[in-house]
């Protein structure tokens, strides 16, 4: 049934296409003669005509804008890194501090205030609680950071 229709509907096509030729030369005079002179050419001169394309200080503000459009993009891109990169990395101010502990000074490495005697024990305490709870934070954010790892890895599970 579907091909009988198609076949059809191309039979129309075809010959309403063949009709075309055959009306206009049965047409007679009331068919105006085609047009033999070619239109007129304008004889003066247009704007267009001197047209060189960009100029220099057009073709330096394209580049220029470019690249001041792509230089803000790399500024927001970097700013952005900085703000989520940790802050205790490997070569920040822990490297510098005191040697390969990272203590500087404090009992574990064998400071001034080992044996909890001595000028330096009080600061030695005070920057060991202070290690100790930068430890403790650093703990938490990397065990929030698995759960919510997790979490995302259940919800991209396919269903």
């Amino acid at each position: 049934m579907l091909r009988a229709v198609a076949t059809l509907v191309v039979l129309a096509f075809v010959l309403a296409a063949a009709a075309g030729p055959v009306q206009a030369q049965v047409g007679g005079p009331s068919v105006p003669p085609g047009l033999t002179e070619p239109p007129p050419e304008q004889a003066g001169r247009t704007d267009f005509d001197d047209d060189d394309g960009l100029s220099m200080l057009q073709l330096g503000m394209i580049i220029g804008g470019a690249g001041l459009v792509l230089g803000t993009i790399a500024w927001f891109i970097v700013r952005d890194a900085h703000r989520v990169a940790p802050v205790g990395s490997k070569w920040g101010k822990k490297a510098k501090k005191g040697g390969a502990g990272g203590g500087g000074g404090s009992r574990a490495a064998g400071g001034a205030g080992s044996n909890g005697v001595g000028a330096g024990s009080v600061s030695a305490r005070s920057a060991a609680n202070a290690e100790r709870a930068r430890e403790r934070q650093k703990a938490k954010r990397a065990k929030a950071k698995a759960r919510a790892a997790r979490q995302q890895r259940k919800q991209n599970r396919p269903r």
